[in-house]
């Protein structure tokens, strides 16, 4: 019985090894580079896949070809394109030592690519943000339909009113004109917020290129 028990927890230990994610942990000096995978030129306005230092998991393609494509990029040093051989444990590791630039040209072209990534990420903010004055709009637009069935049923109230019963003809006509004003001030917020959003997703597409 024991003999079986260290067999089957020999199994679950060589299945756990089998299975368990394979990483690369990535550090740089300085820290905080920006790290991209598997792309030799990659777009440096857009978002980085990791910043240093960082667990990068390992795909299987990446673990059967036994290496990752790295490209590192951090503003005032030299880019660095680097493929890794991977350890046969679960983590692997790698320091790199980023190069300086005083390049003048390297530079302006670093602000460049960074004011370009500002761009990008205000306006996915902005796309973003589009979905809260819509939502406004949609409530106002519900407020509107609402408040327009109760400008309607106040108004056939005034219809059946005898003119004998001034009160109610007066609650009922309050009650008409409160929910035609209401329905306008909720049908006004509606087409604001409906423009408002349409404007900011339309200015966070553009930037977003």
């Amino acid at each position: 019985m024991r003999q079986l028990c260290l067999t089957f927890l020999m199994v679950l230990t060589l299945i756990a090894s089998a299975t368990a994610q394979k990483v690369l942990h990535v550090s740089t000096i300085p820290s905080n580079a920006d790290v991209y995978i598997e792309e030799i030129h990659p777009d440096l306005a857009d978002k980085p896949d990791y910043r240093s230092p960082a667990f990068v998991p390992v795909s299987e393609e990446q673990n059967v070809q036994g290496e990752i494509l790295l490209h590192l990029f951090h503003q005032d040093f030299y880019d660095t394109t680097i493929r890794v051989k991977l350890s046969d444990k679960d983590t692997s590791y790698l320091i790199v030592s980023l190069r300086p630039t005083y390049d003048q040209v390297v530079q302006d072209e670093q602000e460049r690519i960074m004011a370009k990534r500002s761009r990008r990420n205000f306006g996915h903010n902005l796309m973003f943000a589009s979905i809260v004055p819509f939502v406004v709009g949609g409530a106002a637009g519900l407020v509107t339909l609402y408040q327009i069935e109760q400008a309607k049923d106040a108004k056939d109230k005034i219809n059946n009113t005898y003119i004998k019963d001034p009160e109610s003809l007066q609650k009922n006509s309050d009650d008409f004109n409160d929910a035609k004003d209401k329905a306008k001030i909720a049908r006004t917020t509606t087409f604001t917020s409906l423009i408002i959003g349409a404007s900011a997703l339309v200015i966070g597409f553009t930037l977003s290129f």
